[in-house]
């Protein structure tokens, strides 16, 4: 299966942004976002709450357009929390996941009037419950339940012990007269994540609404919303399939009436944007080493990490048009680790110094995600378009800008 190609009419916007900002930088493309997010809300069950993970991307213009298409948006920090606020989402459209909620955090929430918190130890459950009824507030919340799996591991941890949040057996030591001032409305578990076969993913929804069920009568819980989080994923090479939505909705219909279940939420990051960004930075350098054809580009790993972190490129492709044959090269940005490599690409044979690289398929976890400070590079711009029109609502920052 194909991967999404570059729009022909984004073409001259984009090299018109080449020589303004001559400095690497994403774009991302608006229309076709706000497509494929349309096409979510319109072909879902009525039960089914969507939910968009704002650390895939926080950028201002994208959680506007989330925000005018009813998505939800799900925040894991107070720097999240105050992104989305600042781009007129209102409070009761917002969920609180991640890890780390000290009592300090726990109570701006509050004060925030957040919609629904996810709780990640009996600790934040007591914490929350004093706070609550200091405040006179009932908020409402989740469990986060941590299963163990017969195998496999993910970004979120697989079968691996991580911090997000605690197994069944340990929310049953949750003392219910302890946690009065919460309304304690259901459970979330999230443990994979980037995942293409829907099967896959049935099997896994299936036994977290199990184990959840099980818990909620354990605890007397009335579980009325079970949150899958996330875990679909988007292809990152040619052969890689792509998730059909429908496929996906049609599971989770089934699985709503398979378990009586009220309501089912997802949290949708790298599937909601992930196709409709892309990197772009300059060749450098190009040069030969020990039987290896090498370009060195203006970014690497400070502006586009995944490489590094999960062993896994984005796919690359030159941006000008050649006609030339295609050879093998290996891209590394400009840090200086060896780790700064973005991956071995088959790129025409003709490409140098001056020439643009595109990344695809960065969306999300791109800019997020990098290590942006490291020997003071600039920082790169994000620029999007939307309806015929470019926009950069964040330029390029030289180090001279936030080095103190």
């Amino acid at each position: 299966m194909s991967l999404p190609a570059l729009k022909p009419e984004h073409r001259e916007l984009l090299k018109s942004a080449m020589n303004r900002l001559d400095s690497s930088f994403y774009y991302y493309d608006l229309d076709g976002l706000e497509e494929h997010l349309s096409f979510m809300r319109e072909h879902k069950d009525v039960d089914l709450k969507l939910w968009y993970a704002c650390k895939a991307n926080p950028l201002s213009s994208i959680l506007k357009l989330l925000r005018n298409l009813d998505f939800g948006l799900d925040v894991a920090s107070k720097g999240e929390l105050d992104q989305v606020l600042s781009a007129g989402i209102l409070p009761s459209d917002i969920l609180s996941t991640g890890p780390s909620k000290s009592r300090r955090y726990l109570k701006q929430l509050i004060m925030a009037d957040v919609d629904v918190i996810v709780l990640e130890s009996i600790n934040q459950a007591y914490w929350l419950n004093s706070i609550a009824e200091n405040l006179h507030k009932r908020p409402k919340v989740l469990l986060r339940v941590q299963l163990e799996w017969e195998e496999g591991t993910s970004v979120l941890g697989g079968n691996e012990i991580t911090p997000f949040g605690i197994e069944p057996d340990e929310w049953k030591n949750l003392e219910l007269s302890k946690v009065s001032s919460l309304d304690i409305a259901g459970f979330h578990v999230f443990q994979w994540g980037n995942i293409l076969e829907v099967d896959r993913l049935k099997t896994i929804w299936k036994k977290i609404a199990t184990e959840c069920q099980e818990l909620s009568k354990a605890l007397d819980v009335n579980m009325r919303i079970l949150d899958l989080g996330g875990g679909l994923g988007i292809p990152y090479t040619e052969e890689e399939g792509r998730v059909d939505w429908k496929e996906v909705n049609t599971v989770l219909t089934a699985l709503k009436k398979e378990f009586s279940l009220e309501n089912i939420w997802m949290e949708l990051g790298r599937y909601a944007v992930g196709e409709y960004g892309m990197y772009f930075t300059q060749v450098i350098d190009r040069k030969s080493v020990r039987g290896r054809e090498l370009l060195v580009t203006d970014g690497g790993i400070n502006h586009i990490a995944r490489p590094a972190l999960t062993g896994q490129p984005f796919p690359c492709e030159l941006f000008r048009k050649s006609k030339e044959k295609i050879s093998k090269f290996y891209v590394h940005g400009p840090l200086c680790t060896g780790l700064d490599k973005l991956g071995d690409f088959e790129l025409p044979s003709d490409v140098g110094p001056g020439d643009w690289l595109c990344f695809k398929q960065a969306g999300a976890y791109g800019f997020t995600e990098s290590m942006p400070y490291f020997l003071c590079h600039n920082l790169p711009a994000e620029v999007v378009i939307y309806k015929g029109h470019m926009m950069a609502p964040r330029p390029i920052r030289q180090s001279a800008e936030w080095l103190l």
